[in-house]
């Protein structure tokens, strides 16, 4: 039994409540957080999105991402659905590639991203396809303005 199942069972017990399988996941992040980055880490309120009944087909992908052995891998959930050509592996490649500043991303940042492309498609895809400036980012290569000439 997946974690999905398993949550899907604690929820017709009443002892649970929609997205604890992520709950979990996120208590097991936290326990691996130093002090110092604690007080960067930022968590938005997934009830809206993630955990939505309308997004059940992306928190099911997720909640299967979950039951991968770690390290967990994107590409490795069989089956992987896509959204406006995207699929979650494509979506975290598009994260992590284009900014050389964000060191992780967990796998609820990804599946959100997942939403928000079913919701949003302009605005996510600006955002996948977003590519930090000199002021942001640094200068140097995969820089904006390194690749477009402006220094040697």
């Amino acid at each position: 039994m997946g974690s999905y199942e398993r949550e899907q069972r604690m929820i017709a017990e009443g002892t649970a409540q929609r997205g604890q399988a992520a709950l979990e996941y996120f208590a097991a992040l936290d326990a691996e957080l130093t002090e110092e980055t604690s007080c960067l880490a930022h968590r938005p309120d997934y009830r809206k999105t993630l955990f939505a009944p309308e997004n059940d087909d992306i928190y099911r992908e997720f909640c299967a991402y979950l039951d991968l052995p770690e390290p967990r891998y994107f590409d490795a959930v069989e089956n992987p659905i896509s959204i406006e050509g995207h699929t979650a592996a494509d979506v975290y490649y598009a994260m992590k590639s284009k900014n050389d500043r964000i060191v992780a991303i967990d796998g609820a940042a990804v599946y959100n991203m997942l939403v928000k492309l079913r919701t949003q498609p302009e605005i996510a895809k600006r955002v996948l396809d977003f590519r930090p400036t000199c002021y942001q980012g640094g200068c140097g290569m995969k820089d904006a303005a390194f690749n477009r000439g402006y220094y040697d």
